[in-house]
């Protein structure tokens, strides 16, 4: 699976479906410019691989971001790979509601800049209610927004606009709906001004900078210290969300400006219908910007089908389930006439997977071990594949 130029190495390759020699498995550094999607069941070895991606895309330089919900990241390649790591409560602010530098208050850009707020708000509320924001409930927002960045360059925290909306309530208490809307919208909100949440986010200055982020090999968000998983899946939106609009106002590019690893993905992108999450937006709208998305999940169903859709690499480790065993043998070439890609699927131990490489054309799939053995004698000693022998 080599290709002309860089290419990442991550195992040895123990069968082939069309007969050819084996060889080390790689995945060229171009390939991940059209995103990643790994699947397969809990203890599989999906972070096994995504930790094997890190310590490879350091050794390029590449800008690497992890959002890390368990903090296995942090405690396997953070230290011995020179992290930068954030943690919140500790180093991780981020203003939500900051405007960008260098406008008035009459810049053309504050509409917009409202719009990116609301449509943030509005996935938060998907992440934890399952539900997104009402048209007057977006309407109410917009009011608020509009009416405090026209008067003022003072940074609106997450506490504020909450002030802003309980005197706002007080205006229009006789106006049939409204009051309602409002007190919905300042439930949605309260959870992010407390705990390490409000740590992070009731705040009006930054220390997670994309710019800074860009320039470093390898940072990890530390979501592990958080308790509540949807909490955990809100900080993970805002700093993708704030990555998203950072990368998307940048050039043009052939080169791979940052990869972004998101475990345990189906938090993030959910697959529901008529819902189209930060993730998914960015695997469809950032590849010509050089943002790579390396998405994580244990069942193909439970993530956005455009996200894997949109991924030209696929890993899959053992499934269980017969509908995810066809599913994702759809994603391989040949694999729904192939009985032996369905079976080899169901069959993987623990450590090996099935390698869909679709770059710079579809090529036959393969079955590898993921990790050399340099790579799982290096990373072991590092902690980063705990209890996994090395010369297995």
């Amino acid at each position: 699976m080599e290709a002309d130029g860089a290419s990442l190495n991550i195992g040895e390759e123990l069968l082939t479906l069309n007969g050819k020699p084996k060889c080390r498995t790689s995945i060229p550094l171009e390939a991940l410019r059209r995103h990643v999607c790994v699947l397969g069941t809990t203890g599989s070895g999906k972070s096994t691989f995504a930790k094997i991606l890190c310590t490879e895309l350091k050794g390029f330089g590449v800008p690497t971001l992890v959002l890390d919900r368990t903090g296995e990241y942090v405690a396997a390649v953070g230290e011995s790979a020179g992290a930068s790591v954030f943690t919140p409560g500790k180093n991780l602010t981020i203003s939500m509601l900051k405007r960008r530098d260098g406008s008035s208050d009459e810049a053309p850009d504050l509409g917009a800049q409202v719009e990116d707020w609301v449509s943030l708000l509005d996935h938060y509320a998907h992440a934890t209610c399952g539900a997104g924001l009402s048209p007057l409930q977006a309407r109410v927002l917009r009011d608020v927004l509009s009416e405090h960045y026209h008067g003022t360059r003072q940074t609106l925290t997450v506490t504020r606009l909450i002030e802003l909306l309980q005197e706002y309530e007080t205006d229009v208490m006789d106006v049939r709906g409204w009051p309602e809307s409002i007190e919905a919208v300042i439930s949605r909100l309260w959870p992010l001004v407390v705990g390490l949440v409000g740590e992070a986010l009731d705040r009006s200055y930054d220390t997670f900078v994309v710019a800074d982020v860009l320039k470093g090999a390898l940072n990890i968000i530390d979501l592990s210290v958080i308790e509540d998983d949807r909490a955990k899946t809100l900080l993970s939106q805002v700093v993708l969300k704030k990555v998203y609009d950072a990368v998307k106002r940048m050039d043009i590019t052939e080169r791979l400006r940052i990869v972004v690893i998101v475990d345990e993905a189906q938090f993030l992108a959910p697959n529901e219908r008529g819902y189209t999450s930060v993730p998914e937006k960015c695997a469809i709208e950032l590849r010509k910007y050089g943002f790579s998305l390396v998405m994580c999940a244990t069942r193909p169903s439970l993530i956005s089908a455009n996200v894997v859709a949109n991924s030209n690499t696929l890993v899959s480790f053992m499934l269980n389930n017969q509908d995810d065993v066809e599913t994702v043998a759809g994603y391989f070439v040949g694999g729904l006439k192939d009985g032996r890609v369905q079976e080899t699927l169901r069959r993987l131990p623990v450590g090996e997977a099935m390698v869909q490489l679709n770059h710079p054309q579809p090529r036959d799939a393969i079955r590898c071990r993921i990790g050399t053995e340099e790579q799982r004698r290096l990373v072991v000693s590092s902690g980063a594949l705990a209890g996994l022998d090395p010369q297995q």
